[in-house]
């Protein structure tokens, strides 16, 4: 079931970056795709405790995915500040919204990646 629902977000992440420009659409879509992965996260940390397993486990693996994880939501942060002023009309904040998503992207797959390994 996680899988099914981290798979979701990746392919509302895609749809999000697909509509880009239309703000309305991909607002709601990037909202969207952030509150389900806040919500998994939340789920493995109270279901599975999840941070005290990655401070427990040794395997190399789990400490990669944590960081990537972090790194995600980290990110997402990042994206509405950024997202926010560009709504504002901040041009300069355009450019940065843009790289700061190229990252997001990457992290996001990799955080997908790594945890079908796991």
């Amino acid at each position: 079931m996680l899988h099914v629902a981290s798979t979701f977000v990746l392919l509302l992440v895609l749809a999000g970056v697909s509509v880009r420009h239309r703000p309305k659409w991909h607002i709601t879509i990037m909202s969207s795709a952030f509150a389900i992965d806040l919500s998994l996260v939340l789920y493995l940390e109270f279901t599975r405790n999840a941070v005290e397993q990655v401070a427990t486990h040794v395997r190399p693996m789990v400490y990669v995915h944590a960081a990537i994880s972090l790194g995600v939501l980290i990110t997402y942060v990042v994206m509405i500040l950024l997202g926010r002023r560009v709504l504002k009309g901040r041009r300069a904040s355009r450019a940065t919204h843009r790289n700061m998503g190229i990252t997001f992207v990457v992290l996001r797959s990799l955080n997908y990646v790594t945890a079908l390994v796991m």
